[in-house]
């Protein structure tokens, strides 16, 4: 059975403000790069830009490791809320479109010839 207590028991001794970062600095890290390689390469195959904006996004984050600022702590909020938002609308604005049926395979189903 797996151990449900794992990433605490892995970040307890290297937590350096539980209230703001719940794990330590290099798993913070770990985390983003494994983000960054899927939604690049999701993006990759896809083309989405969600996707993009998401490989951006994460790695983003790791920015509050720079600064105490508390002011800095917000902007890097509302900044990575912009950037959920954007991902959000363009997975709206660029759906895959549905090829449109042609016209000749619907005179081909006319039931008046």
């Amino acid at each position: 059975m797996i151990d449900q207590n794992i990433f605490l028991t892995m970040a307890q001794g290297e937590i350096e403000n539980a209230n703001l970062f719940p794990f330590p600095f290099w798993m913070h890290i770990t985390f983003a790069a494994i983000a960054l390689v899927f939604f690049a390469f999701r993006f990759f195959f896809d083309k989405k830009p969600y996707q993009l904006i998401f490989a951006a996004a994460v790695p983003f984050s790791l920015t509050l490791w720079a600064s105490e600022s508390r002011t800095w702590f917000y902007i890097v909020g509302a900044i990575e809320l912009v950037l959920i938002l954007l991902a959000l609308i363009s997975t709206f604005i660029f759906k895959d479109k549905k090829p449109a049926e042609t016209p000749a395979a619907e005179d081909k189903n006319d039931p008046e010839e």
